[in-house]
């Protein structure tokens, strides 16, 4: 029998494909296998990949540098505050009623950064975490939905577009500042430029709203602010 070209056997119904039984080329046989290791290998680097990034999420380095493979350096930006200055005190009235009684408001902080030069930005989101935590990164907020043309949110500031996930205290919002008595803490607010609109839903867990936000982040920038008994 005529052998049958490549070309022809991928044309080939069903019925006129050689016989399941039929024996197989030693050289399909390797051919096959190796392909089969190759997706393999694509599989676990993937696998690997997505470990390593909600590992480094839980622990709220949250993202040393963007992800995404769009983003470089040059898109990191600037993020400030009218209020405090990176590494200065974060001001008592956004702390927890613990330290500054009727005067603590459990408001965030007012927050500014520019980052015209990013490209791909849809929106921000922002995150705010305490490395300084006893048993780990305690997460106080995740907020996102925030719009391309906004680069500012106010105290307190809640935007119709946003929306909020829960919290390491598995709340949905936000919770302000509030270290054991004796300790001083570092409250890091980071602001995510994104390549889609609104990453997750209103109440999403903290796991898979991290993880959306990196899936997504185009470039970030980041204002730590110091609390708590000196």
């Amino acid at each position: 029998m005529n052998s049958i070209s490549p070309n022809r056997r991928s044309h080939m119904s069903d019925n006129a494909r050689p016989h399941a039984n039929a024996p197989v080329r030693p050289d399909m046989r390797a051919g096959s296998r190796a392909a089969g290791h190759r997706r393999g290998r694509r599989a676990a680097a993937v696998a690997a990949a997505v470990t390593a990034l909600a590992a480094g999420l839980s622990g709220c380095g949250l993202i040393g540098q963007p992800q995404n493979k769009s983003a470089e350096l040059a898109e990191w930006f600037t993020v400030t505050s009218p209020v405090f200055r990176d590494g200065g005190d974060l001001p008592a009235r956004y702390a927890c009623a613990t330290y500054s009684g009727s005067a603590a408001l459990g408001r965030t902080p007012p927050l500014r950064w520019s980052a015209g030069g990013v490209r791909n930005a849809q929106s921000y989101a922002i995150v705010v975490d305490d490395p300084d935590a006893t048993g780990g990164t305690y997460v106080h907020w995740v907020v996102a939905g925030i719009d391309q043309a906004q680069h500012e949110l106010v105290e307190g500031g809640r935007l119709g577009t946003m929306v909020e996930a829960r919290n390491t205290a598995k709340k949905v919002g936000y919770t302000a500042p509030c270290p054991p008595k004796g300790e001083r803490h570092r409250y890091r607010f980071t602001v995510y430029a994104l390549d889609t609109r609104v990453p997750f839903t209103n109440g999403a867990t903290l796991k898979d709203a991290l993880g959306d936000i990196a899936k997504h982040t185009v470039g970030r920038g980041r204002i730590t602010g110091n609390f708590g008994d000196k």
